[in-house]
């Protein structure tokens, strides 16, 4: 979710999208709530408003949110498994993954899997395949 131009008070506050976009580019790691400040040149309080604000989410909230969105293009690949995706999305626990993907989307990982590929149209629709996925030492080694 980029910050659109052209908000309703102006234009789009610079500073929410520098913090958004090192979000999509850190989801595989913890979330660093003081770097994300530091990004702003704000306080936690303050980046925590600007988020209500503008996105009508707090930031551990818009996190989890393209968390789930990506882990939904990595599901609909198939070429990883539940444990690997969770990794890559940076959710350590497989466990805690698959209930924050169930409460957001309705569906388990597997399920949300088995209905994206049920359907052959998905497969072979041009914008369905996610340019620009990669892996992290994480995804195929070990938690400890």
């Amino acid at each position: 979710m980029r910050v659109k131009q052209g908000q309703p008070n102006g234009e789009a506050d610079e500073r929410l999208t520098r913090v958004t976009d090192y979000i999509r580019t850190t989801l595989h790691e913890a979330p660093d709530y003081p770097q994300l400040s530091r990004l702003a040149n704000l306080s936690y309080c303050q980046l925590f408003r600007l988020f209500k604000r503008h996105l009508h989410l707090s930031p551990q909230h818009y996190i989890e949110r393209q968390r789930i969105e990506y882990a939904k293009k990595l599901l609909s690949l198939n070429h990883l498994s539940i444990k690997e995706i969770a990794a890559q999305v940076g959710f350590v626990n497989q466990l805690y993954f698959s209930r924050r993907f169930q409460k957001a989307t309705g569906l388990s990982p597997s399920q949300y899997r088995a209905s994206r590929l049920a359907d052959p149209e998905i497969a072979l629709h041009p914008y369905s395949y996610h340019m620009g996925l990669t892996t992290t030492e994480r995804t195929y080694g070990s938690f400890a």
